[in-house]
């Protein structure tokens, strides 16, 4: 009888649904900004929109790549990795729990607070909040990875 082996890099279906999962909430929230500011008519603000977003995906794979280059094997990591993921995803629930009803009108009401600015203010703004917004589902997508990798079963982490 064949014993089974664990694989050495995570399992490809768990990674496509983590960052699937983690793209699409950073594609909802890129859209609500891109959308209200077409509906506001500031369709010239988008430019600063898409830096951020290039940005925040630059600065996701830099963290990728230093923690990858920390080469965590160890399972005794997995904990930890688990409760700074679990963290992230509390973080974002509490703030649902508590936006859910009104998430839209909030990111227009930053993003408007942001365009009411000076010129300079309003691209520093929209970069940094999609920046920001970006460079979190990114980490979280370093940090759910990572975790999977060092699982000892597959299912589990499923």
């Amino acid at each position: 009888m064949r014993r089974l082996r664990r694989p050495a890099r995570a399992p490809m279906f768990e990674s496509f649904v983590i960052t699937l999962r983690e793209g699409i909430e950073a594609a909802l929230v890129v859209g609500i900004i891109l959308i209200y500011l077409r509906k506001t008519g500031r369709e010239g603000l988008a430019r600063w929109v898409y830096l951020g977003l290039g940005a925040g995906v630059a600065a996701s794979i830099v963290c990728a790549a230093a923690f990858s280059a920390l080469n965590v094997q160890e399972e005794a990591y997995e904990g930890w990795l688990l409760i700074l993921g679990a963290l992230f995803v509390a973080t974002m629930v509490a703030w649902m729990l508590k936006t859910a009803k009104r998430l839209k009108g909030e990111i227009e009401a930053r993003v408007q607070a942001i365009v009411s600015r000076s010129d300079k203010a309003v691209a520093a703004g929209l970069f940094g909040l999609t920046f920001v917004l970006i460079l979190r589902e990114g980490i979280e997508t370093v940090l759910f990875l990572a975790t999977i990798n060092l699982t000892t079963d597959a299912l589990l982490s499923f």
